[in-house]
């Protein structure tokens, strides 16, 4: 019998692990693998739910208790892997596989230690890895967790079409307005190059620091878009976190022809080589990004091109998910040779 996928998630907002699940969910369609994508509940979380409509992915969603995820997991009558992604829906995926005998999957995404219960929350996440077959986006988020493989994120490639910059440069962040994510850096880079008329600041989110961005007029905020409303009107993407695993905006801009310059925070360096496919500041703050940001305005426009279409190279050569595919594979082979074991094992006790 054909195995089925379910990819849990608890997702409220559009952010780097939404945007890993759409572009998996279009590779397992690729790849013909029956697959859903489980919600833990119901966060509203429109943006998503649209994506995933406008490629033909079923999704369900359930009722935001364990009781209910434990019911649903119970009601499959074919054999499944449960892929979690995120700490809530790693630790009650994996404890509700645990007590089912059902073979397990999680991919961790998130580089930040986290505040308060967000805090303590990723700790049990890390512990109860050892439940499940695991991967990793970054080499320092894998040193965390049990036995971990690092898998790189992906990301359908698409043609580049590459567009001479205009006399105005559009400079923006894009994705969660939290303090690890570092919206605040990028608001003190562009209150330092408030007197250079020849950029402009846009900021693309939604989340807990929504209302301090809002406040500052010479920033553009455009709220929480679709990727497409929002590459077509970047030139430059700034990456100003303070903690990363392996962001998946990086490699869309990449993909987009949008040139990127970057804290050397998480896997980014691993991706971005300074001068060659980006530039990654000498150190962190606003006035180590301003210094990476005049030096990349101030190098000729054949250069500038020759940096992006690297990148456009590197995203489709190492980023197109052909070998992340066989990773899952493997992993899914794993977890299921995982539950036979332990019911072969069981079987034989009794």
């Amino acid at each position: 019998m054909k195995t089925r996928i379910i990819l849990l998630v608890d997702s409220s907002l559009f952010g780097g692990i939404e945007s890993h699940l759409v572009q998996l969910s279009q590779l397992l369609v690729h790849h013909n693998v029956a697959f859903e994508v489980l919600f833990y509940q119901q966060h509203n979380n429109q943006q998503f739910y649209q994506q995933l409509e406008q490629h033909n992915i079923n999704f369900t969603v359930l009722l935001g208790t364990f009781r209910a995820l434990y019911q649903y997991l119970k009601q499959q009558t074919q054999p499944i892997v449960v892929h979690t992604h995120g700490y809530k829906a790693g630790i009650l995926g994996r404890l509700a596989c645990l007590i089912q005998r059902k073979a397990v999957v999680s991919t961790f995404h998130a580089g930040e230690i986290g505040l308060g219960r967000v805090k303590y929350y990723n700790l049990l996440d890390r512990i109860s890895s050892i439940l499940s077959v695991n991967f990793a986006v970054s080499q320092p988020i894998a040193k965390k967790v049990h036995q971990a493989t690092l898998i790189a994120n992906f990301i359908n490639p698409r043609t580049l079409h590459y567009q001479p910059l205009k006399s105005v440069i559009n400079i923006g962040y894009v994705g969660r307005l939290s303090s690890e994510k570092g919206p605040d850096v990028f608001l003190s880079l562009a209150q330092a190059c408030q007197y250079l008329p020849q950029f402009s600041f846009h900021i693309f989110g939604d989340g807990p620091l929504k209302e301090q961005i809002t406040s500052v007029p010479s920033v553009h905020y455009h709220g929480q878009c679709n990727s497409d409303e929002i590459w077509p009107k970047l030139d430059v993407l700034i990456v100003s976190s303070r903690e990363e695993g392996m962001p998946m905006v990086i490699l869309e801009a990449m993909n987009n022809g949008v040139a990127i310059i970057s804290h050397p925070v998480g896997a980014i360096p691993t991706i971005i080589e300074n001068n060659q496919t980006g530039q990654i500041s000498k150190g962190f703050g606003a006035s180590c990004l301003k210094n990476a940001l005049l030096h990349w305005f101030y190098l000729a426009e054949p250069v500038k091109q020759q940096q992006i279409l690297a990148a456009h190279t590197k995203v489709n050569r190492d980023f197109c998910g052909q070998s992340q595919f066989k990773q899952l594979q493997q992993g899914y082979h794993k977890a299921l040779e995982k539950v036979a074991n332990r019911l072969t094992s069981t079987h034989i006790t009794d």
